[in-house]
């Protein structure tokens, strides 16, 4: 019975994880763009995210538990009442575009490396995930147990292979300390809301939540320990950083992009398909998710990227500061009434 609780949790860690972290980890450019704006790292920002997290995490799970929540539609539902449908409709915007992102990134990668033109990755990626969306929550943890172990230990040796402890420059604060928090801020927003309607989907204890937090936490440090220690400015730097270790592990490594873009895939069309079905299957819904993602992402890599993955933050930004409004006033209410 323990070994299954144990199971159980490690099924739902590694689930957490794949909403989390997507390609801007394992590439190392989304890092570097949050952790590096004023041309040196700081651990003001890493630190600022970590807090962050663990505040909505436990808010989440508290308010999960206090109003009796089992699935994310009832949390909108509590929490944004007569607003939920246009939240929702935000929401889902924000996925696809993450979603068109990724698909798009599969194919840049593709025509980078391979000089392939035609759009191969990304309508397997589709394909392929339309089929794992279908098994539902169970087929997506299963996947997840498989891809994530691999991405962390493909990002751990390329980490620890290309840091260079004497190049590092990293400082707890810096000139800019407010902004550097407020980057560091911003970044967990972004990450964050991919991975809110996986929360009630798991059943993890506080200290899971916890051990979440860390590994994110470490896997960002070595991430901006790297690029600390080697000055990459690529769209991809950790890719390139792979190189340096071998010309297989450069091939892996290429691997690792794509089971980090297809995980974001993977999470995001699930979410959409959640909000969309009210936590039921639809192959018709997710047939069409499937390819407005897809011819969303004809638009382009780096026009995804330079405008509407901006959108896509501020979406993030503005749902997640409304949403801690929203949830600290439902638990006043709530307390209120208690007294009464």
């Amino acid at each position: 019975m323990k070994n299954n609780k144990i199971f159980s949790a490690v099924i739902d860690y590694f689930l957490i994880l794949s909403a989390i972290i997507g390609v801007g980890f394992a590439s190392g450019k989304e890092i570097y763009e949050f952790f590096f704006v004023f041309d040196g790292g700081s651990l003001l920002g890493i630190l600022a995210f970590g807090l962050l997290y663990v505040y909505l995490f436990f808010v989440i799970d508290y308010i999960k538990h206090k109003l009796a929540l089992n699935s994310y539609n009832e949390f909108n539902t509590a929490i944004f009442g007569k607003l939920t449908k246009i939240t929702n409709v935000f929401i889902i915007i924000n996925f696809s575009i993450t979603c068109a992102g990724m698909l798009a990134g599969a194919d840049y990668l593709f025509a980078t490396f391979f000089g392939l033109k035609f759009k191969v990755a990304s309508l397997v990626i589709s394909i392929i995930t339309f089929l794992v969306i279908l098994g539902g929550i169970g087929k997506i943890k299963s996947v997840a147990n498989i891809i994530i172990p691999v991405m962390i230990a493909s990002i751990v040796i390329n980490s620890f292979a290309n840091i260079t402890p004497q190049n590092v420059n990293m400082q707890i604060s810096t000139q800019n300390s407010f902004m550097a928090i407020y980057y560091g801020l911003l970044f967990g927003v972004n990450n964050f809301v991919a991975a809110l309607p996986v929360l009630f989907e798991t059943k993890q204890k506080k200290s899971g939540r916890i051990f979440v937090i860390v590994s994110i936490a470490i896997i960002i440090l070595l991430n901006v320990l790297v690029l600390a220690s080697n000055n990459y400015i690529t769209d991809m730097p950790m890719f390139e950083a792979s190189a340096n270790i071998s010309p297989w592990f450069y091939y892996i490594y290429f691997a690792t992009l794509i089971l980090a873009l297809f995980s974001t895939t993977l999470i995001c069309s699930y979410n959409m398909q959640s909000i969309i079905c009210k936590g039921k299957k639809s192959v018709f819904i997710a047939i069409v998710i499937v390819l407005f993602n897809l011819i969303l992402s004809n638009l382009g890599y780096n026009f995804i990227v330079k405008y509407l993955y901006v959108a896509s933050g501020i979406i993030s930004a503005i749902y997640v500061v409304v949403l801690i409004a929203m949830i600290t006033i439902k638990l006043f209410n709530t307390k209120k009434k208690n007294k009464n």
